[in-house]
């Protein structure tokens, strides 16, 4: 093989290798600052949500239902649902994080009064129109909240939605706290009946509803 051509081989190979080395770096640079700008996204989000939590704990409505004797605090509401299936649940998992709902509710119940009160923010991406939350989520929180009031006194602390009314009242909007008041109106059987609010810290009404949960063993999904 001419000399020349060896040489022309080894500039090549010389060149390739730097221009992979290059490549390399700019690689592990690319990575370095996605992993930096999501270090720096998850600290921002983490002190997001310990200043939500904060405000929550200052609430007075918080407060005032901590030195009640008569509520009990329901520390995690979402424990019973087995992590393997959060991610599918609607709300412990879909509806999770910054901008949906980024902390877990407040939950008191009163096993005496049948009633269930449940404090949550709602973020700035729950919206139908802007700045205003959707309709939709609105009948959510409130389904949730009669759950949570009826199972509980339920056979077998298992059931479903049986009807479900709702009179939206005024446009709530987004990024704030709201509470949510629910009783039990009658208990027969297999049936719990309960009818409730949902109301700002302010004290207005924004919906209200009432609903039939039915004591059930299993729920088959219609296919």
């Amino acid at each position: 093989m001419p000399e020349t051509f060896r040489n022309w081989i080894k500039k090549d190979q010389a060149t390739t290798n730097v221009s992979n080395i290059v490549a390399g770096v700019s690689a592990l640079l690319i990575v370095a600052t996605g992993l930096a700008r999501y270090a720096s996204q998850r600290k921002k989000d983490k002190s997001y949500i310990n200043s939500l939590e904060s405000q929550a704990d200052k609430l007075s409505i918080v407060s005032l239902l901590r030195s009640d004797p008569m509520f009990e605090e329901i520390k995690r509401p979402y424990d019973h649902i087995e992590h393997e299936h959060r991610s599918h649940h609607f709300t412990a998992g879909t509806l999770q994080g910054k901008g949906k709902f980024a902390i877990s509710p407040i939950v008191f119940f009163s096993k005496e009064k049948m009633e269930l009160v449940v404090i949550s923010h709602i973020g700035s991406d729950m919206c139908g129109h802007v700045g205003i939350v959707h309709g939709g989520l609105i009948s959510t929180l409130i389904d949730e909240l009669f759950a949570k009031t009826a199972i509980p006194l339920l056979p077998d602390r298992n059931g479903a939605t049986a009807y479900l009314h709702i009179n939206f009242r005024k446009p709530l909007g987004a990024n704030q706290f709201v509470i949510g008041k629910s009783k039990v109106t009658k208990l027969e059987g297999r049936k719990c009946f309960v009818e409730g609010t949902l109301e700002t810290l302010e004290g207005q009404t924004v919906a209200d509803g009432n609903a039939l949960f039915i004591s059930i063993k299993k729920l088959n999904a219609q296919k």
